[in-house]
């Protein structure tokens, strides 16, 4: 759908029936506005997009992979996964459920070079590396009416490291 039949030139008064044509369009738009795997909530004359599905997770299944979550209310499953590190042996870290409490948590995989590996967090700081400990942050997540949304995704699958580091 165009909104303009013509563009308008600089210096146009708003009163001229291409700005009002505009409106329509952009009224009629509005009024039409659909959302995959969503709906458009119009409380009190405004719209809001809702994504449906799973929390915060919208159409996509985090859960298939490595390092995958789902979330159940506050409860943030975490699938377990692998450390690939160069020629060393393959460590395993195992999955659990983490609970979220607060807005901007984080959930991240802790590496000790060599050693072992674990599921860290929640957290509101973002978790760092150091020179001897691994800090790979898998998902960001959000908090409000004691359920867990997802906010962005860091890390899926498994961890691949080069061996010449660490």
């Amino acid at each position: 759908m165009k909104i303009f039949d013509t563009q308008p030139k600089p210096g146009m008064p708003i009163r001229h029936g291409t700005f009002f044509k505009a409106f329509v369009r952009m009224a009629k738009a509005w009024e039409q506005l659909r959302v995959h795997n969503g709906h458009v909530d119009w409380s009190n004359g405004m719209p809001t997009i809702v994504v449906d599905g799973a929390a915060g997770g919208g159409d996509m299944d985090y859960s298939d992979f490595a390092f995958g979550f789902s979330i159940s209310g506050a409860v943030v499953t975490v699938n377990a996964g692998e450390i690939h590190h160069g020629t060393r042996a393959v460590v395993t870290c195992a999955g659990g459920d983490k609970t979220i409490t607060a807005d901007d948590q984080y959930l991240w995989v802790e590496y000790t070079f060599g050693s072992t590996a674990t599921l860290a967090g929640p957290s509101t700081t973002r978790p760092v590396s150091t020179e001897t400990v691994m800090r790979v942050w898998l998902a960001l997540f959000n908090f409000a009416d004691s359920v867990a949304t997802l906010n962005s995704v860091g890390h899926i699958g498994n961890i691949e490291i080069p061996g010449a580091f660490g």
